[in-house]
């Protein structure tokens, strides 16, 4: 195939070449000829340009080093599942206390009501108070049930249970506190508290928010 040989000017296509060029299906391929001859664009100092993009100098380079990468914190999803972050919580948690005594409840209410306990007092079924075999008068009590968790903190101001196999007496207010009254006995845990605790511990009642929910 003879070697293309392209115009230098326009003014190398003859009038005669023209005119011939004018023909249907030749204007594309003299669009085609002209394309390919067009003149490649020079740098200042003559050189051929190229179209490849010129890449930044390593000075500009943007290159985190290892160091850089282990300073960023890693990312922390949004999302975190309930049930592990109760665990986490109880773990952190002080461990229960030990308990003193387990068994059965019971209560004692209306008939009772106005009489005098064995420490001299008047029972009052709406105050918070225990009968109690062995622990001393005026000593508090932390009972828990032990069915749904629920506890309340009580005072010794009497002596009892007198039935065999019950561990402790609560007063109609106390038993209301902890779910009791229905049946009238509930299986307990017994913790001693410290004569300045204005309540029950606070891993017990944690205990008994997770039973809740």
């Amino acid at each position: 195939m003879p070697a293309l040989t392209c115009p230098t000017d326009s003014t190398s296509v003859s009038q005669p070449a023209r005119r011939s060029l004018v023909l249907p299906g030749a204007a594309v391929l003299l669009a085609s000829v002209l394309s390919a001859c067009a003149p490649l664009s020079t740098s200042t100092d003559g050189a051929i340009a190229t179209n490849v993009p010129k890449t930044s100098s390593s000075k500009g380079a943007v290159n985190p080093s290892s160091a850089t990468l282990a300073r960023v914190a890693p990312a922390v999803p949004r999302f975190r599942d309930p049930m592990a972050a109760l665990q986490d919580e109880l773990t952190e948690q002080a461990p229960l206390p030990e308990v003193e005594q387990q068994g059965v409840a019971s209560w004692y209410g209306p008939g009772f009501h106005g009489r005098k306990t064995a420490n001299g007092e008047r029972y009052n079924q709406y105050d918070l108070t225990a009968a109690h075999p062995k622990f001393a008068f005026g000593t508090q009590l932390c009972v828990r049930n032990a069915a749904n968790g629920k506890t309340v903190m009580v005072r010794v101001n009497d002596r009892g249970p007198f039935v065999k196999n019950r561990v402790i007496d609560l007063s109609k207010a106390a038993a209301e506190e902890i779910g009791m009254l229905g049946k009238g006995i509930k299986k307990v845990e017994i913790y001693k508290l410290q004569a300045d605790d204005e309540d029950c511990p606070q891993a017990l009642q944690d205990v008994v928010l997770q039973a809740r929910n």
